[in-house]
């Protein structure tokens, strides 16, 4: 973990040293003395209410192994979005799969997977909206097509290759002719693959994948909210449709592996669309710190009361992930 985080530290310092270069920094510390922070207000609304969307995809998600109510899943949702701000290489969708585990006795295995096949269809949300965006938007960059192009192929394969594992369960059987491992390694490991599937099978379900595909729309229609309110703070004015490209950019940017809380990278993807659509860098930059912090903060607040009201600890994941 320290390596990973050394690691993570380096390539967020890359990254804001390229944002914060040849930066006036009075004149951006003034945009954010002269803010009008009562935009936040609307905002606090349109984040609560992501979070709530997601907490009924969640819900679709886990019902091939369950039956869940959204509310019963809140708390584990913030929590793990929270250690995502604490620890790097998205750590906090371990820590999730495990508190879900944890509380209601699910297998880890498939609760992870459909935080990972919840990533998949985050994804297929806001390429939904940014191929709405782009029928309306004139000015675009030349890399965003192809880059729109390879994602869809890359989510569809992704879908296609996890129906037919899925479909064709007993193929994983042929991990038991593998020589060299240790019969009881083999079973092992076949169970865990077969645990994890079972996280997938929503997809196998009409009605619930249209379901989860309905609330990923939701739950980005809300990201663009927040964007589109808290970059006013700054005075900074743009189209519904040039936010949703922003923050197609910023997500693209914070796949990459950076310190906790993807600092750096959100930065600079965030400040170079910005200012691909005019923003001068200092507010460019006063908005990306503005925007950034609120939702580290939101997730934070939340995430530490449920951390203490429900006791659980560090060591105690730390010990699981072992």
């Amino acid at each position: 973990m320290k390596k990973r985080i050394i690691f993570g530290i380096l390539i967020s310092i890359f990254f804001l040293f390229l944002v914060l270069r040849n930066i006036n920094f009075k004149d951006m510390m003034q945009i954010v003395a002269n803010g009008e922070y009562l935009w936040m207000l609307p905002c606090l609304g349109t984040y609560t209410l992501s979070f709530i969307f997601r907490s009924i995809r969640w819900k679709y998600l886990l019902s091939p192994i369950r039956n869940f109510k959204a509310k019963q899943l809140f708390s584990s949702l913030i929590m793990g979005f929270a250690a995502n701000c604490i620890f790097p290489f998205r750590f906090g969708e371990f820590v999730r799969a495990f508190i879900v585990g944890k509380k209601h006795n699910l297998s880890k295995s498939a609760s992870l997977a459909t935080i990972v096949l919840e990533r998949i269809m985050d994804g297929v949300g806001i390429l939904i909206l940014l191929g709405v965006a782009l029928l309306f938007l004139k000015k675009i960059p030349s890399w965003t097509k192809k880059t729109v192009i390879i994602a869809i192929l890359l989510f569809i394969g992704s879908l296609v290759f996890a129906g037919v594992l899925i479909a064709k369960k007993h193929f994983i059987d042929w991990l038991k002719k593998i020589p060299l491992l240790k019969h009881e390694l083999k079973e092992k490991i076949i169970d865990k693959i077969k645990k994890f599937l079972i996280g997938f099978e929503v997809i196998m379900n009409v009605k619930g994948f249209i379901m989860v595909i309905f609330f990923s729309l939701c739950v980005w229609i809300c990201e663009t909210f927040n964007l589109f309110f808290l970059i006013k703070i700054t005075g900074i004015h743009l189209s519904y449709f040039t936010i949703i490209f922003v923050l197609f950019a910023t997500v693209l940017g914070v796949t990459i592996p950076a310190a906790p809380g993807s600092i750096g990278t959100y930065e600079f993807f965030f400040v170079a669309s910005l200012m691909f659509f005019g923003v001068a860098k200092e507010k460019a930059v006063a908005s990306a710190l503005i925007t950034h912090s609120f939702g580290i903060i939101f997730v934070m607040v939340l995430g530490m009361f449920y951390f203490f009201k429900e006791g659980i600890s560090y060591k105690e994941i730390a010990a699981a992930k072992k």
